[in-house]
């Protein structure tokens, strides 16, 4: 009878290299070489032997053990900003193809652009002793914690533009900005607004930069009011949005650094009974799958972010072997032209709810 309580669990120890060698009767140094593929004369029955018993005992190699022979853990480690933001999610499935295909596990860390909380997982990463971070965090201004990492054998891959010497992949987000103005200004839209992430942001740095060399080139003034940033979140955009939508000069066009923060205008528009894109304009930026479902459906600036997944992790891989890769590896955004945009409408601008209470409410 079982001595098991309800409810309990009996637990298998896991087999080891001498549990197999005992079951097929040959030294554990016999099944070492078999499983490893050593090339040394092994008889095929002995073989079949070893290999039959380590199959029946579920037999799993020590990771630990052979990390310890090869000097290698097989562990990345993964900055990244927030695994719930779609953008960043893609990007960690790319990464993820890539370390599945090579038997490698991600240590994931999410960061939430804290410099307090990166300079922590710094510190877990090199007691993990992986064997490599990349940097999926958002870049931002200055020396980072993990600038010297390289100087401690641990290679590191960045996305994003940082100050640091260390090969990264980058997005042409300048010329972005420029693409989202510039389309903007076609469609006849000359009081427009941005609403981007915060100022240390690289990446909203340079969209703002680039959509500011669009209007500069057609003499078009971007008035300080209609440049606001908050954290990249939506719900953080919400009242951002609605506070550049009661402006007396009501942008009909706005562009957001990211798909959701461009969702969030689109609703908050909606709550203050304008259309989308009759009476506003929107424009996103970086292509996630939820914004071609949205009605009407988001124009957007298409990154290929699982490619920039798979591309990071192929050259942390590569730095891990001891091979070059290139200091920086560039993808550009595409325009992709949907439902949100659309020509200036001829007709009277319309005033959204509340416009004149919050008016009155402004200094």
């Amino acid at each position: 009878m079982s001595s098991l309580r309800p409810g309990t669990v009996s637990l298998r120890k896991q087999a080891t290299i001498t549990d197999v060698a005992r079951q097929a009767r040959v030294s554990p140094a016999t099944v070492s070489r078999v499983l490893n593929d050593v090339p040394r004369s092994v008889a095929p029955s002995l073989r079949r032997r070893v290999l039959k018993a380590a199959k029946g005992l579920d037999y799993r190699p020590n990771a630990l053990a052979r990390s310890l022979l090869d000097k290698r853990t097989h562990t990345l480690g993964l900055l990244i900003t927030d695994i719930a933001n779609s953008f960043f999610a893609e990007i960690m499935r790319g990464i993820e193809e890539v370390c599945r295909k090579e038997r490698y596990s991600l240590f994931v860390c999410n960061t939430d652009r804290n410099p307090e909380t990166i300079a922590d997982y710094i510190d877990v990463l090199r007691e993990k002793r992986v064997d490599g971070v990349l940097v999926i965090a958002g870049g931002v201004p200055g020396r980072q914690p993990f600038d010297l990492l390289p100087s401690r054998g641990i290679p590191v891959v960045v996305l994003g533009r940082f100050d640091a010497p260390l090969p990264a992949v980058r997005i042409d987000y300048v010329k972005g900005g420029r693409a989202a103005a510039s389309h903007l200004i076609a469609l006849g839209h000359t009081q427009t607004a941005l609403l981007l992430g915060p100022k240390t942001s690289t990446t909203s740095q340079d969209l703002l930069r680039g959509y500011r060399q669009a209007l500069n080139e057609h003499d078009i003034a971007l008035s300080p009011d209609c440049v606001l940033h908050g954290n990249g979140l939506a719900a953080g955009a919400m009242p951002l949005a609605e506070r550049v939508l009661r402006l007396a000069k009501r942008p009909t066009g706005i562009f957001a650094s990211n798909d959701n923060v461009a969702m969030a205008v689109i609703r908050a528009a909606l709550s203050l009974g304008l259309q989308v894109p009759q009476d506003v304009s929107v424009i996103g930026c970086d292509g996630i799958q939820l914004g071609s479902f949205m009605n009407p459906a988001l124009t957007t600036l298409r990154l290929p972010i699982h490619q920039m997944g798979v591309t990071v992790a192929d050259m942390i891989l590569r730095l891990i072997a001891g091979e070059t890769v290139e200091d920086t590896v560039w993808f550009q955004p595409e325009l992709i032209v949907r439902g949100s945009t659309a020509p200036l409408a001829s007709r009277p601008v319309r005033r959204c709810k509340g416009h004149d209470r919050a008016r009155d409410a402004d200094p």
